[in-house]
């Protein structure tokens, strides 16, 4: 039987966290955390010590990329990989709010669960 893979889900709409958790935990694979408030997320994330992140780009108060740089500058969360959910049409759109950034993997809130599912073990091993 293979580990279930832990990931927090950051997103301020709070009705596709809960989307995107049932999906993704009705795969049997993964134990899904979410939180719709960026400004807690790190403190989340610490105390989670996920096996992988999905960080909304475009929320309230802070932006997923700078979330995400936040996340690399700490020791014990350095090296969690990270999946940037976006509704924006380009990973250069989204370069331009990260002030160039780079972006492990960019995935549309438009995807199938598939696609997400793709990334995510893209990532982490299945």
């Amino acid at each position: 039987m293979q580990k279930m893979k832990k990931i927090v889900l950051i997103d301020d709409d709070q009705d596709l966290c809960d989307l995107l958790k049932m999906q993704l935990e009705a795969s049997g694979r993964f134990l899904v955390t979410t939180s719709s408030h960026s400004e807690s997320a790190l403190a989340l994330i610490k105390t989670e010590r996920p096996d992988l992140a999905i960080l909304d780009i475009n929320m309230p108060e802070i932006h997923g990329v700078e979330l995400a740089a936040s996340l690399a500058q700490h020791e014990q969360t350095a090296g969690i990989p990270i999946i940037y959910l976006t509704g924006m049409a380009s990973p250069e759109e989204i370069n331009q709010i990260g002030g160039g950034h780079s972006l492990q993997t960019l995935v549309s809130k438009q995807s199938p669960i598939t696609e997400l599912i793709a990334a995510i073990d893209s990532l982490v091993s299945p």
